[in-house]
Protein backbone atom coordinates (compact mmCIF):
# COMPACT_ATOMS: atom_id res chain seq x y z
CA UNK A 1 0.00 0.00 0.00
CA UNK A 2 0.97 3.20 -0.90
CA UNK A 3 -0.54 6.65 0.78
CA UNK A 4 -1.49 9.35 -1.67
CA UNK A 5 -2.40 13.30 -0.78
CA UNK A 6 -5.35 14.45 -2.86
CA UNK A 7 -5.22 17.42 -3.71
CA UNK A 8 -9.01 19.00 -5.38
CA UNK A 9 -8.38 22.70 -6.52
CA UNK A 10 -11.88 24.14 -7.36
CA UNK A 11 -12.49 26.37 -9.82
CA UNK A 12 -15.14 28.81 -10.18
CA UNK A 13 -16.33 32.16 -11.85
CA UNK A 14 -19.05 33.49 -14.46
CA UNK A 15 -18.18 31.44 -17.12
CA UNK A 16 -17.56 28.19 -14.77
CA UNK A 17 -20.72 26.54 -14.52
CA UNK A 18 -21.12 23.56 -12.07
CA UNK A 19 -18.69 22.12 -9.83
CA UNK A 20 -15.37 22.19 -11.42
CA UNK A 21 -12.28 20.95 -10.19
CA UNK A 22 -8.64 19.34 -10.82
CA UNK A 23 -7.80 16.89 -8.82
CA UNK A 24 -4.09 16.14 -8.18
CA UNK A 25 -2.18 13.14 -6.09
CA UNK A 26 0.91 13.36 -4.29
CA UNK A 27 2.88 10.68 -2.85
CA UNK A 28 1.97 10.82 1.03
CA UNK A 29 4.53 7.94 1.90
CA UNK A 30 6.46 10.91 3.97
CA UNK A 31 4.08 12.17 6.04
CA UNK A 32 4.71 15.70 4.94
CA UNK A 33 1.36 17.47 3.13
CA UNK A 34 1.46 18.56 -0.60
CA UNK A 35 2.93 21.17 -1.66
CA UNK A 36 0.29 23.33 -2.35
CA UNK A 37 2.53 26.70 -2.06
CA UNK A 38 4.23 25.37 -5.12
CA UNK A 39 0.71 24.36 -6.94
CA UNK A 40 -0.52 27.37 -6.17
CA UNK A 41 2.61 29.61 -7.75
CA UNK A 42 2.33 27.15 -11.00
CA UNK A 43 -1.37 28.37 -11.62
CA UNK A 44 -0.31 31.85 -10.44
CA UNK A 45 2.64 32.24 -12.95
CA UNK A 46 0.16 31.85 -15.80
CA UNK A 47 -2.55 33.51 -15.17
CA UNK A 48 -2.48 34.85 -18.21
CA UNK A 49 -4.05 32.31 -19.65
CA UNK A 50 -7.24 31.41 -17.19
CA UNK A 51 -10.33 34.20 -18.54
CA UNK A 52 -11.02 37.13 -16.40
CA UNK A 53 -13.40 36.11 -13.49
CA UNK A 54 -12.30 32.52 -13.27
CA UNK A 55 -10.66 31.85 -9.80
CA UNK A 56 -8.62 28.90 -8.88
CA UNK A 57 -8.66 28.24 -5.23
CA UNK A 58 -5.82 25.28 -3.92
CA UNK A 59 -6.82 24.05 -0.85
CA UNK A 60 -5.32 23.87 2.26
CA UNK A 61 -6.55 20.28 3.83
CA UNK A 62 -7.45 17.31 1.84
CA UNK A 63 -7.58 13.25 2.59
CA UNK A 64 -4.37 10.87 2.45
CA UNK A 65 -6.19 7.83 0.72
CA UNK A 66 -4.34 3.98 0.60
CA UNK A 67 -3.90 3.84 -3.51
CA UNK A 68 -4.83 -0.36 -3.32
CA UNK A 69 -8.15 0.39 -2.62
CA UNK A 70 -9.11 3.84 -2.53
CA UNK A 71 -9.98 3.91 1.38
CA UNK A 72 -9.43 7.40 3.92
CA UNK A 73 -6.64 6.23 5.82
CA UNK A 74 -5.84 10.31 7.30
CA UNK A 75 -6.59 13.93 6.65
CA UNK A 76 -3.67 16.32 5.86
CA UNK A 77 -3.13 19.93 6.09
CA UNK A 78 -1.39 23.04 5.40
CA UNK A 79 -1.26 27.09 5.19
CA UNK A 80 -4.08 27.78 2.38
CA UNK A 81 -2.97 29.37 -0.50
CA UNK A 82 -4.23 32.46 -2.02
CA UNK A 83 -6.84 32.48 -4.91
CA UNK A 84 -5.31 32.72 -8.23
CA UNK A 85 -7.60 35.11 -10.46
CA UNK A 86 -7.83 34.84 -14.02
CA UNK A 87 -6.19 37.66 -16.53
CA UNK A 88 -6.94 36.42 -19.59
CA UNK A 89 -8.46 38.50 -22.48
CA UNK A 90 -10.87 37.48 -24.73
CA UNK A 91 -14.51 35.69 -23.91
CA UNK A 92 -13.53 32.03 -23.24
CA UNK A 93 -15.12 29.47 -24.85
CA UNK A 94 -17.32 27.20 -22.65
CA UNK A 95 -16.31 23.66 -21.97
CA UNK A 96 -13.27 23.77 -23.73
CA UNK A 97 -9.56 23.97 -22.93
CA UNK A 98 -6.43 22.17 -22.68
CA UNK A 99 -5.03 18.49 -21.54
CA UNK A 100 -1.80 18.01 -20.15
CA UNK A 101 -1.31 14.48 -20.84
CA UNK A 102 1.06 12.71 -17.74
CA UNK A 103 3.49 9.45 -18.52
CA UNK A 104 4.59 7.18 -16.02
CA UNK A 105 6.80 4.20 -15.99
CA UNK A 106 4.09 1.92 -14.59
CA UNK A 107 2.49 -0.72 -15.92
CA UNK A 108 -0.96 -2.15 -15.16
CA UNK A 109 -3.67 -4.42 -16.56
CA UNK A 110 -6.14 -2.97 -17.94
CA UNK A 111 -9.52 -4.36 -19.80
CA UNK A 112 -7.28 -5.54 -22.60
CA UNK A 113 -4.45 -6.31 -20.93
CA UNK A 114 -1.05 -4.90 -19.46
CA UNK A 115 -0.38 -1.16 -20.86
CA UNK A 116 1.36 1.71 -19.61
CA UNK A 117 -0.51 4.02 -16.77
CA UNK A 118 -0.97 7.56 -18.04
CA UNK A 119 -2.77 10.54 -16.67
CA UNK A 120 -4.83 13.63 -17.71
CA UNK A 121 -5.30 16.90 -16.04
CA UNK A 122 -7.48 19.73 -17.68
CA UNK A 123 -7.12 23.18 -17.87
CA UNK A 124 -10.77 24.24 -18.42
CA UNK A 125 -11.61 27.20 -19.59
CA UNK A 126 -8.91 29.20 -20.97
CA UNK A 127 -9.34 32.62 -21.95
CA UNK A 128 -10.40 33.12 -25.22
CA UNK A 129 -7.02 34.62 -27.30
CA UNK A 130 -5.82 31.12 -26.32
CA UNK A 131 -6.68 29.73 -30.03
CA UNK A 132 -5.30 29.79 -33.07
CA UNK A 133 -7.78 30.52 -35.96
CA UNK A 134 -7.77 26.91 -37.31
CA UNK A 135 -8.99 26.03 -33.53
CA UNK A 136 -5.84 24.54 -31.94
CA UNK A 137 -3.43 26.46 -29.70
CA UNK A 138 -1.79 29.28 -29.82
CA UNK A 139 2.22 28.39 -29.58
CA UNK A 140 2.59 31.34 -26.34
CA UNK A 141 -0.69 29.40 -24.54
CA UNK A 142 1.27 25.26 -25.28
CA UNK A 143 4.17 27.16 -23.55
CA UNK A 144 2.52 28.74 -20.34
CA UNK A 145 0.50 24.84 -20.67
CA UNK A 146 3.86 23.38 -20.47
CA UNK A 147 5.50 25.81 -17.75
CA UNK A 148 2.60 24.95 -15.24
CA UNK A 149 2.79 20.71 -15.73
CA UNK A 150 6.60 21.35 -15.60
CA UNK A 151 6.22 23.37 -12.28
CA UNK A 152 3.43 20.95 -11.11
CA UNK A 153 5.63 17.99 -11.76
CA UNK A 154 8.41 19.95 -9.97
CA UNK A 155 6.56 20.29 -6.87
CA UNK A 156 6.97 17.40 -5.15
CA UNK A 157 6.36 14.09 -6.28
CA UNK A 158 3.00 13.96 -8.27
CA UNK A 159 1.75 10.67 -9.04
CA UNK A 160 -0.95 8.87 -11.13
CA UNK A 161 -3.65 7.02 -9.25
CA UNK A 162 -4.67 3.67 -11.30
CA UNK A 163 -8.13 2.76 -9.40
CA UNK A 164 -9.24 -0.67 -8.21
CA UNK A 165 -11.28 -2.45 -10.57
CA UNK A 166 -14.20 -3.00 -8.31
CA UNK A 167 -16.03 -1.13 -5.22
CA UNK A 168 -14.70 -4.15 -2.88
CA UNK A 169 -10.95 -4.38 -4.89
CA UNK A 170 -7.48 -3.84 -3.77
CA UNK A 171 -5.98 -4.27 -7.24
CA UNK A 172 -5.16 -0.16 -7.01
CA UNK A 173 -1.77 1.32 -8.08
CA UNK A 174 0.04 4.48 -7.83
CA UNK A 175 3.09 5.29 -10.01
CA UNK A 176 5.24 8.77 -10.36
CA UNK A 177 5.03 11.12 -12.94
CA UNK A 178 8.19 11.20 -15.25
CA UNK A 179 7.29 13.15 -17.95
CA UNK A 180 4.31 15.11 -19.55
CA UNK A 181 3.12 16.69 -22.68
CA UNK A 182 0.38 19.43 -23.99
CA UNK A 183 -0.80 18.67 -27.49
CA UNK A 184 -1.92 21.45 -29.96
CA UNK A 185 -5.32 20.13 -29.63
CA UNK A 186 -8.37 21.73 -27.80
CA UNK A 187 -9.76 19.27 -24.89
CA UNK A 188 -13.37 19.34 -24.56
CA UNK A 189 -15.33 18.64 -21.24
CA UNK A 190 -18.40 16.72 -20.92
CA UNK A 191 -20.95 15.61 -18.30
CA UNK A 192 -22.14 12.21 -18.05
CA UNK A 193 -25.13 13.31 -17.63
CA UNK A 194 -25.20 14.52 -20.99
Amino acid sequence: MTSLNRVVIEWSGSCVVGRAVTVLHYSASDNVAPPVAAIRAAFASQAAILPSGVSVQVPGSGDVINDADGSLVGVWSASTPAVVTGGGVGSPAAGVGACIGWTTGGIVNGAKGPRKLRGRTFIVPLAGNAYESNGTLTSAYLGSLDDIASQLQAAGPLAIWHRPTSATATDGNSYGVISHKVRDKVAFLSSRRD
